[in-house]
């Protein structure tokens, strides 16, 4: 199926992988875009060669150096938590790439798209890992929708076809996923990570503000599990339990989205990419 997010990007699907810092990999990305996906992977990563873009996270202070950088090589660059700025967008653009921002709130959708970007990414409060809005992503996607021209893709605790063809057919332009994938075996989550988001529900989520080291004030969805955990340890890093970590992970951030409920066999990418566009015409 083709939208026109899918022509944008020059991919076949309108399903893009979310970058997930710290656990985003190569392989994983190479894999969605090989199954007709979008890949992406987090800013250091080396990119995957096809439709696949990088994520920078403002809060980290990536130098325009840096973007120009990753734009030479990425022909896609999105940016996440932070005002759209002109700046970043137009570098990207002089070295011939796309521009995305994911997006909390309508207002910020409309600066987005008055700043130049191509698209953007609607994230609800379903989503795993970090939170920039307060809206559920069916309200939120019907507010950007009405907002601006350049196409939506639609964030935030998916999991199900029935759940992607519903967002598709509500005018997602596509569908970001995270959690799925992180149980993929391309990815770098570490197993243990991987384990207790096979075995969780919806309801163990929680949206905190604990993992907040060298990131303040933004919440983020994790398992609660974790949570208790760390307020046990101390343990405040933003970095989720990877193959690198070389510690228990118990207490670590394990980001979950709300529908890791439906997530219950770790499957390779190109399966998951298959089972989620399933139900499209």
């Amino acid at each position: 199926m083709r939208t026109r997010f899918a022509d944008l990007v020059g991919c076949e699907l309108p399903l893009q992988l979310a970058a997930m810092g710290g656990v985003g990999t190569t392989e994983l990305a190479a894999a969605v875009v090989l199954a007709g996906g979008m890949g992406m992977v987090p800013a250091g990563v080396p990119i995957a060669s096809g439709s696949c873009g990088v994520n920078f996270l403002l809060p980290f202070r990536p130098s325009l150096e840096d973007i120009i950088e990753a734009a030479s090589q990425a022909p896609t660059v999105e940016f996440f938590y932070g005002d759209p700025r002109r700046d970043f967008v137009e570098a990207v653009h002089a070295e011939g790439g796309l521009v995305a921002w994911q997006i909390g709130s309508a207002s910020e959708a409309t600066a987005a798209e008055d700043a130049g970007c191509d698209y953007v990414v609607a994230q609800g409060i379903e989503a795993g890992g970090h939170i920039r809005g307060n809206q559920g992503l069916d309200e939120l996607l019907a507010a950007v929708m009405d907002d601006v021209k350049i196409p939506v893709v639609a964030a935030g605790g998916v999991a199900t076809a029935e759940r992607f063809v519903a967002l598709i057919g509500a005018g997602a332009g596509a569908v970001r996923v995270g959690t799925r994938f992180v149980t993929s075996p391309e990815s770098g989550a570490h197993p243990d990570y991987v384990s207790r988001l096979l075995e969780a529900k919806g309801e163990d989520t929680e949206l905190s503000g604990w993992f907040n080291q060298g990131w303040d004030g933004a919440p983020h969805r994790v398992l609660r599990a974790c949570i208790q955990a760390a307020m046990e340890s101390g343990w405040r890093a933003t970095v989720p339990p990877n193959t690198r970590t070389d510690r228990d992970v118990s207490d670590m951030a394990m980001y979950a989205g709300m529908g890791v409920g439906d997530v219950t066999s770790a499957l390779p990418a190109a399966e998951v990419v298959r089972d989620l566009v399933r139900l499209l015409d």
